[in-house]
């Protein structure tokens, strides 16, 4: 089965994203580093060798208009706003989304570089078709972000609620990921076992 990546945490601002996530578990996030072009910069938190929560925040030093930064701002609050799934094959997880009815999107090349000057490069493909579905990344041979930042933290939970969970639970079958999805309103939210206790981040 496919596992899940990483979670991203919104904020209108990166200091405040920060101290939100260290004042719950304990934990305080180290910056990663900027997104050129999307207007974005983020701070990572480590949830074992294999999956970090990402805070992701607008950009002061990019041309935000029409970017992720500008609709983080619009948006306003913070909140998991999305979730990625690590995939060696994007082109046959874009196949099997086709089947399922789903609209894959182009893959987008992606990098950015860590305050330690390491490039990370990695692949990222969007899926359209329902606002919850999760986007598929391919970390090539980068190392994982999980490696270099803190710990402390692990993921205990991941919840998909929505109203048509039933078709949704199929797809995610289909897709080989295994992820808890429930009957509700859009939301999304992930538990985390923290050196502060359970905590429970609520969708954005």
């Amino acid at each position: 089965m496919a596992r899940l990546d990483h979670i991203m945490f919104a904020s209108t601002d990166l200091a405040l994203g920060i101290s939100e996530i260290a004042d719950l578990t304990g934990v305080e996030p180290a910056i990663g580093g900027a997104h050129p072009g999307m207007g974005t910069r983020n701070a990572l938190l480590s949830l074992g060798t294999d999956q970090y929560l990402e805070i992701i925040a607008p950009d002061p030093d990019q041309e935000i208009e029409g970017t992720l930064g500008e609709e983080l701002i619009s948006h306003g609050g913070s909140g998991v706003r999305a979730w990625a799934v690590a995939a060696a094959d994007l082109a046959l997880k874009k196949e099997i989304a086709t089947q399922q009815g789903l609209s894959p999107q182009p893959l987008i090349e992606m990098n950015r570089t860590t305050p330690q000057g390491v490039r990370l490069d990695w692949q990222i493909m969007f899926v359209a078709g329902h606002p919850l579905l999760p986007f598929f990344i391919n970390w090539k041979q980068s190392p994982h972000p999980a490696l270099n930042t803190p710990a402390g933290c692990t993921l205990s939970g991941f919840t998909v609620t929505t109203t048509d969970h039933s078709a949704f639970k199929a797809r995610m079958s289909a897709l080989g990921i295994e992820v808890t999805v429930v009957e509700g309103g859009d939301s999304l939210s992930a538990e985390l076992a923290t050196p502060s206790g359970p905590v429970t981040l609520a969708g954005w």
